[in-house]
């Protein structure tokens, strides 16, 4: 007898404990950790640049063989509310849809000079037709496109992630002669964009090697590709690594908007499709250390011969490569190339 309680009382504290820890294990494994539909925006991954800089999108990784982790990207997150919603009143930090609203948080992150010349001087010429008449930011962009909605899309360019279109504000399109022509194939940014911000020769390895960015810029040139069956602006970027060179398109909408379309001869039957078309088209000369461009619309097309020249960036100075390679060419952005049909449209002169 003394025998079975001895044991009942050494068994009895152990059940309890055991209890205690199965208890405990249990509730650990049923309370997930935290999270909410933000961290699966753009804002918070910014996933934007790991996808397409990755070999698997075609992009500059098939370049330089650098993993998208061992370069400086991952700083440009916004991983907490504090960095657009915060707000000090009389000493202490609360939330607030102020500041969120104000350009200088945008403008932090998403550098436009276009809205620095507006903030400048509201009268001067060709400002950006929505900075001149003070519009906010927000005032096209949704919280949707902000804050995200739980699913996480690639970048930016992928069908879904935005909101923001010009038929939100301008619908119906007012009757002219270039909607009715272009109504459904052609983006309103292909005519109603001034000027997209290009790139020429990134230096890849000063940025490897300096962590700091050189290239060149590229004045008055507009690129066009499709995205979403729409032709629509591109930027253009070449990059250089290791005297091997890329070139990248992407579409693009800057904030550079004019109330005035183009006319139709700075798209059709102009010098440059004419050059394409007898395959004497070039795209720039570098001489005396000095990078010259044509001018003009530039439609993309996958069999295009660019010859470029590819330059190192040493001691301050653009120094021509010899002999480069056969550059790699990436379309991202879920954009392509223009068809030689749509070429064909270029050709005919506008009276036609």
């Amino acid at each position: 007898m003394k025998k079975g309680v001895l044991l009942v009382s050494v068994l009895i504290p152990l059940f309890l404990i055991s209890g205690f820890f199965i208890i405990q294990a249990t509730e650990e494994k049923a309370v997930p950790k935290e999270s909410n539909f933000y961290e699966k925006s753009l804002h918070y991954t910014n996933k934007g640049f790991e996808y397409w800089y990755s070999k698997e999108q075609g992009g500059l990784e098939r370049l330089t063989g650098i993993p998208f982790s061992r370069l400086d990207c991952t700083r440009c997150h916004v991983k907490t509310c504090d960095t657009c919603h915060k707000k000090e009143v009389d000493g202490k930090p609360t939330y607030s849809l102020e500041p969120a609203r104000a350009e200088e948080v945008c403008q932090s992150c998403h550098s436009m000079d276009t809205l620095e010349k507006a903030k400048k001087n509201k009268k001067a010429s060709g400002l950006d037709v929505h900075f001149k008449n003070e519009m906010k930011c927000m005032d096209c962009h949704s919280p949707r496109e902000i804050h995200g909605d739980g699913t996480p899309y690639n970048s930016i360019q992928q069908p879904g992630a935005m909101d923001t279109k010009c038929d939100n504000c301008h619908s119906p399109l007012p009757e002219s002669t270039s909607h009715t022509v272009h109504k459904g194939k052609l983006d309103c940014n292909a005519c109603h964009v001034r000027n997209v911000p290009t790139c020429y020769n990134c230096h890849f390895d000063t940025r490897i090697k300096e962590n700091k960015s050189v290239s060149l810029p590229l004045k008055n040139i507009l690129f066009m590709v499709n995205h979403e069956d729409k032709v629509t602006l591109a930027n253009f970027h070449t990059f250089v690594y290791q005297n091997k060179a890329m070139i990248a398109f992407a579409p693009a909408f800057p904030h550079d908007v004019m109330k005035e379309g183009r006319q139709c001869k700075e798209c059709h039957n102009t010098q440059i499709i004419k050059d394409i078309k007898k395959n004497k088209f070039s795209l720039l000369v570098f001489e005396k250390g000095e990078l010259k461009n044509v001018e003009g619309v530039v439609p993309v097309l996958e069999a295009l011969k660019w010859n470029l020249v590819y330059l190192n960036y040493t001691e301050g100075k653009w120094i021509p490569i010899e002999d480069p390679v056969e550059p790699l060419i990436n379309y991202s952005g879920y954009s392509s190339p223009l068809t030689h049909e749509q070429l064909k449209r270029l050709e005919k002169a506008p009276s036609d």
